[in-house]
C-alpha cells in the first residue's frame, strides 16, 4: 500500500502536463486558422476596375488637357496673325479704293463734261429703228447732235431749233435757254436767229450747226434739253438799239 500513492501521485501529473500541452497547441491551431482565414479573405477582395486604373485616368486626362491647351493657345495664335492680315489687307484696300476712286471720280466727271458726238440723222434712225436699245444708250447722256437746220421756234426763255433727220419724218428739237448770255430771237416766218443787241443774223434755216445738250428721250421727235449751240455766245450789252 505504500508505493500506490507516488504512482498515482506522478500519473496525475503526468496527466495534466499533456493536458495543457493539448490545450495550448489547439489554442494555436484555432488562433493559426483565424489569421489565415483573414487573410485569405483580404487576398480574395476584390478592387473595383474603375478605382484601380484611376491614376491611369488622371493622367491621360492630364495629358488632353496640357495638349488641348497647347492647340488653343496655337489656335489664338494663328487667329491673331489672321487678324492682322485682314487688318493689312482692308488698310491696302482702303489705299487703293481712295486712289482708283479718285481717278473713277477724275474720268467720270471727264466723261459727263465730254459730250457723245453724233448727227441727227444717226440719233432719229437709232431710236425709230430699236427705241429700246436707243433709250439705253442716249436717254440722259449729254450728246453733241450735228444736223442741217430745219426750222424754229420760240418759248418761254428758250427757243427750239429743229435739225433735220435724212429719210425720217422725226427730227431732233433742242431746246436752247435764253437770257442775258444767250440774247437772242427767233424770226420763225423768216427762219432766222439773230441777236436782239444788234439785230443780225446769227443762224439761218439750211445752215448746218451743232448743239450740245441731255437727251430727254423720244416723242414725235428726238429731244433735247438745256441745249447750247456750240460756238455761239451772244451775251446782253449794257445798251441795244430799238427792234426793226
Amino acid at each position: 500500500m505504500r508505493y500506490r500513492r507516488p504512482f498515482l501521485h506522478s500519473s496525475l501529473i503526468l496527466g495534466l502536463a499533456l493536458s495543457g500541452v493539448s490545450g495550448i497547441s489547439q489554442e494555436k491551431e484555432e488562433e493559426g486558422n483565424s489569421l489565415g482565414d483573414l487573410f485569405k479573405k483580404v487576398k480574395e477582395i476584390k478592387v473595383p476596375e474603375s478605382v484601380t486604373g484611376l491614376p491611369d485616368q488622371i493622367t491621360e486626362l492630364k495629358e488632353s488637357y496640357l495638349e488641348t491647351a497647347k492647340t488653343v493657345e496655337d489656335l489664338r495664335h494663328e487667329v491673331e496673325m489672321l487678324r492682322q492680315e485682314v487688318y493689312d489687307l482692308k488698310k491696302k484696300n482702303e489705299e487703293l479704293s481712295k486712289a482708283v476712286g479718285a481717278n473713277v471720280e477724275a474720268e467720270g466727271v471727264s466723261n459727263l463734261l465730254k459730250p457723245v458726238e453724233v448727227s441727227s440723222t444717226q440719233l432719229v434712225e437709232r431710236f425709230v429703228e430699236d427705241r429700246t436699245t436707243a433709250e439705253e444708250r442716249y436717254r440722259d447722256r449729254y450728246l453733241k447732235v450735228v444736223g442741217i437746220i430745219d426750222r424754229f421756234e420760240t418759248g418761254p426763255q428758250a427757243i427750239y431749233v429743229y435739225l433735220r433727220a435724212e429719210g425720217q419724218d422725226a427730227m431732233v428739237k433742242a431746246q436752247v435757254q435764253t437770257g442775258t448770255d444767250m440774247h437772242v430771237e427767233a424770226l420763225t416766218a423768216q427762219g432766222r436767229l439773230i441777236s436782239r443787241n444788234d439785230r443780225r443774223t446769227l443762224l439761218s434755216v439750211g445752215q448746218p450747226v451743232a448743239i450740245v445738250g441731255t437727251c430727254r428721250g423720244f416723242s414725235l421727235n428726238v429731244e433735247i434739253i438745256n441745249g447750247r449751240i456750240d460756238g455761239l455766245s451772244e451775251k446782253k450789252t449794257a445798251t441795244a438799239p430799238a427792234k426793226n
